[in-house]
């Protein structure tokens, strides 16, 4: 056990003190005798069983004093009643006056941890503080006596320096720990000089007697904050795996409890072997593996000791039995210890220590050449060490050996496995009462893990500075007064400011990149976030490397800490310009739509896809009289209100379908009904309604247009009756216009048979009468007469829209007819008819008669207008093909068009005597054919008109 040697001092101090009471009282005859060894039993006794003894012996006085009621007792009894009286009062002070040993022990261990760590405690097996360090005290302001005095629902007195969060964990695993002696583990946060609160990790260990009783325990507290990348929970308990203590060989024990400790302090996997207890009762050596309790970042190796392994002692302690026992007392915590003498011989290392190194003492201390290691020599241990830090580890220790200063030193270390990892040793010296260094104990904590994890976060470090400085954001910190601290180097690149730049005199932010403009307004809002703690959000231009000003939105949020208190402010500067330009062009075109539907001549209403109206324009609202809002609570939907109230009773019914039909189906509505107006006039309106549609072509919203006709719809009931009465002065001019027509059409048929008739006349009157020529004139009166019977019945025909005769395709024939019919007339007024081109057949049928009017109509035209030439009075007609047309052309010489426009017009003529429905008459007829008519000037002079008709089978 841990400083037996004073126990086994005081012990055989109380078997002498018995056995020289009981040799008095055996002489003397005299119970005064035994005060030794009550006396000794004072020594040994603590707490309850002092007071359990007083008041044994209380009863024993009071029975000895009734005892010497009897006067054959007295005398003795007396004697008795003087012996326990005495022993009542000597007693208890021989029990204060005696030295504590779970206070000494306790006490010891915690300052000898205290030594390597900085922070120590100790308490009694109850759990009451005996000892803390005193600086740890001094800044949370409390005593001793504070620690042990139990708060409210018996919480311990420990509690304000444990974050809430962390308590009810850790003191429930401290409450059990007392009761069953296991090793106490914990990571919770404690509370900080700053008010805050970092991470911790406490570590306690009992100490026992002889007997295995515990008298008292003592431990250590570490920060560990810095190294909690990736840990677990808080509060947690330490979860390590272990076999089951009863399996484990009791001489092992230990070894399996450092390992945890290891494992727990370290951060490192721990694998071992212990004796493991079998049916039979033998033991047979096993294997462990423990996990650290918080997971690290990187990948580490677990540490290898196998207890079976080759591990040796110091066959003599010397003067190290001090330093060894602090070794030991520091191995129950860390799982890792030794000790050297004076001269840096080992005489104790943990043998984990030296299994995991592949090393035992004498290899450690064998003197490489020859020198002792103090005198400058090389030793065995620095075998195990980097060759890159063994030189310096070796001046380092040498120098401490030398002068008795304090050893701390971090190098690489080889393992049995040959990797090398990084531990951290600490050593510190003991001294006699001279003050003279009897030897050095220590500690080696395995710290590859941290190292490991310190470089990962430099890399992690470095890759968020390079994040930080190639994102798109320009980034920056203050302090939680608001006195910038950092800015990132995009930021400095975009506005060329640097970070004193930033830096007002007064330590505030100067805030100089931002618009004059909106400066102030900057300012107030930052000051009003870094005095309230609320999020900062500001947007402002933002000056530019090269002058410019754009559009900045900054946003902070503040860092706190698990109290609240803030730490840091951080913030992020983003260019929207763009969004800003493009809100406002948005924001501009929003107010030019919406001045354009209030002030379009037209009352505009948006609806849901349902049809509940969500919006209504200026002009609707004043033509109804009343907003959209007041249709709400009304029992009604909006759109039911709406229609209920302004359509006219008689359209109700037919709007209602209508526009439900186009709910449904989705097709626009139109539809003209009377609306309301706020006057209660129901006025005539057209309204209009469309969908608009998403990109998958479902209705989001319906628009409605609706028109003010009423005035229109008048004019319109004005404009019907005056169109029935024109349509009544338009059947008379029709009659007229037919009357003319037919007079016009006859009038050429009957002008022929007049001048044969006159021809015949005159043959008939000659001496001798012409039969032959006589007989032939009458022929042509005869075909003339029936021309003109045609023309009336094909006129007749042609106004009743009456199907067409077309069994004729002889074109060339039905043109040579008319040229027939005319030449008589021609040959009168001194005019030659030229007809040329082939005699052509199509293959469309055409109305025999209706073309042969078409065609004596134009040449007629063509004879009137060379009536005033003197001569060279020439007529000409061509037939051809062009395009899938038959093509006839009729030319004159005369005195050309006036009015090209004009001339197809009905009742257009430049004739005296014209009535202006030839040619007219001429274009219907060939149109209706499929065929066109136009005129065009003739070269050198005249005019030429030309007609089409299709060649080809519809």
């Amino acid at each position: 056990m841990l400083m037996r040697d004073p126990s086994r001092r005081r012990l055989l101090l109380a078997a002498a003190a018995c056995l020289a009471g009981l040799a008095v009282t055996w002489l003397t005859s005299s119970p005064l005798g035994l005060l030794g060894p009550v006396a000794a039993v004072f020594l040994r006794a603590r707490g309850r069983a002092v007071r359990l003894i007083c008041a044994v012996l209380a009863v024993a006085v009071l029975a000895a004093l009734l005892a010497a009621l009897d006067a054959g007792w007295r005398e003795p009894a007396l004697a008795w009643a003087a012996f326990f009286a005495l022993s009542l009062s000597v007693g208890p002070l021989v029990s204060m006056g005696a030295p504590d040993r779970a206070e000494g022990d306790a006490v010891r261990a915690a300052k000898a941890v205290e030594q390597v760590t900085g922070v120590g405690w100790a308490t009694d097996a109850a759990g009451a503080f005996l000892y803390v360090t005193p600086d740890v005290l001094a800044f949370l302001g409390l005593t001793l006596a504070d620690f042990n005095r139990p708060l409210a629902d018996g919480e311990f007195g420990w509690k304000r320096a444990i974050h809430a969060d962390d308590y009810e964990g850790a003191a429930a695993l401290w409450r059990r720990c007392l009761q069953t002696g296991e090793y106490y583990s914990m990571d919770n946060r404690m509370l900080r000089q700053s008010g805050g609160y970092g991470w911790t990790r406490t570590t306690g260990q009992p100490l026992r007697d002889d007997s295995g009783a515990i008298t008292g325990w003592y431990g250590t507290v570490i920060d560990v904050d810095s190294g909690r990348d990736g840990a677990v929970a808080s509060g947690s308990e330490f979860a390590s795996g272990l076999p089951p203590m009863a399996e484990v060989h009791p001489h092992d024990r230990a070894t399996v409890e450092q390992a945890r400790a290891r494992a727990f302090f370290h951060g490192i996997p721990q694998v071992s072997s212990y004796r493991k207890l079998q049916a039979d009762g033998s033991y047979r050596w096993v294997e462990f593996r423990v996990e650290p309790q918080y997971g690290a970042s990187v990948d580490i190796d677990p540490a290898v000791a196998r207890q079976d392994a080759r591990w040796t002692t110091a066959s003599s302690l010397g003067e190290t039995g001090e330093a060894v026992r602090t070794a030991l007392a520091i191995e129950n915590l860390y799982g890792g210890a030794w000790a050297m003498d004076a001269a840096g011989q080992f005489t104790y290392a943990t043998p984990t220590a030296q299994t995991s190194i592949a090393m035992v003492l004498e290899d450690l201390n064998l003197l490489l050449d020859g020198r002792p290691f103090v005198e400058g020599g090389r030793q065995g241990w620095q075998r195990g060490v980097h060759p890159d830090d063994a030189e310096e580890a070796g001046e380092t220790l040498r120098h401490a050996l030398r002068t008795g200063e304090h050893w701390n030193f971090e190098y690489r270390v080889l393992r049995a496995n040959g990797a090398y990892v990084w531990h951290r040793a600490a050593a510190r010296p003991t001294r006699d009462g001279q003050g003279r260094i009897t030897g050095w104990y220590g500690v080696t904590v395995d710290i590859d893990a941290y190292k490991r994890t310190e470089a990962a976060l430099r890399e992690r470090e470095r890759q968020l500075q390079q994040m930080i400085d190639t994102v798109p954001a320009l980034i920056w910190s203050t302090t939680a007064e608001g006195r910038p601290t950092y800015i990132n180097k995009r930021f400095t690149e975009v506005t060329g400011a640097g970070l004193e730049d930033m830096i007002a005199p007064d330590g505030t932010p100067s805030l100089g990149v931002v618009h004059p403009d909106d400066r102030q307004a900057a300012i107030r809002a930052a000051r009003h976030a870094f005095a309230t703690g609320e999020p900062y959000f500001q947007r402002y231009r933002q000056i530019r490397a090269d002058g410019s000003y754009r559009w900045t939105e900054t946003r902070a949020e503040p860092l706190r800490d698990e109290a609240g208190t803030i730490l840091r402010w951080y913030g992020v500067s983003s260019d929207v310009h763009d969004l800003v330009t493009t809100q406002e062009a948005l924001r501009e075109r929003e107010r030019f739509l919406r001045e354009l539907v209030e002030t379009l001549p037209a009352m505009i209403d948006c609806a849901t896809p349902d049809g509940e109206p969500i919006f209504r324009s200026q002009r609707l609202r004043d033509f109804l009289g009343y907003d959209l809002e007041a249709l709400d609570g009304t029992g009604k939907s909006r759109l039911a209100g709406t229609l209920d109230a302004g359509v006219h009773p008689d359209d109700l019914a037919g709007v209602k379908e209508k526009y439900a039909h186009s709910l449904k189906t989705g097709e626009p509505y139109a539809r003209r009904h009377r609306l309301r107006r706020y006057d209660g006039e129901y006025r005539w309106v057209e309204t209009r309604a469309a969908p608009m549609r998403d990109e998958q072509g479902a209705i989001v919203q319906w628009n409605v247009v609706c028109l003010d006709i009423d005035g229109e719809v008048r004019v319109q009931e004005k404009l019907l009756a005056a169109q029935e009465s024109l349509a009544r002065a338009s059947q008379a001019a029709s009659l007229a216009e037919l009357s003319a027509s037919i007079a016009h059409e006859v009038n050429q048929p009957l002008s022929a048979v007049m001048s044969s008739s006159d021809a015949c006349r005159r043959w008939l009157m000659t001496d001798p009468p012409n039969i032959e020529r006589a007989q032939k004139t009458l022929e042509r009166i005869i075909v003339s007469a029936h021309s003109a019977s045609d023309v009336v019945t094909r006129v007749r025909a042609l106004f009743k829209q009456a199907e067409d005769k077309r069994d004729c395709v002889t074109l060339g024939r039905v043109v040579a007819e008319a040229r027939d019919l005319l030449a008589e007339e021609a040959a009168r007024h001194g005019l030659r008819i030229d007809l040329a081109g082939e005699d052509m057949v199509l293959a469309a049928p055409f109305d025999r008669v209706q073309i042969q009017q078409v065609v004596i109509n134009l040449m007629r035209n063509g004879m009137d207008a060379m009536a005033d030439l003197a001569g060279g009075r020439l007529l000409e007609v061509r037939q051809s093909r062009a395009d899938g047309m038959a093509r006839v052309e009729v030319s004159d010489r005369g005195a050309g068009i006036a009015f090209p426009d004009k001339i197809f017009e009905p009742f257009f003529s430049t004739k005296e005597q014209g009535m202006g429905m030839g040619l007219a008459i001429c274009r219907s007829i060939v149109e209706a054919h499929g065929g066109q008519l136009w005129a065009e000037a003739n070269e050198p002079r005249g005019a030429r008109f030309i007609f089409t008709l299709p060649d080809a089978a519809a």
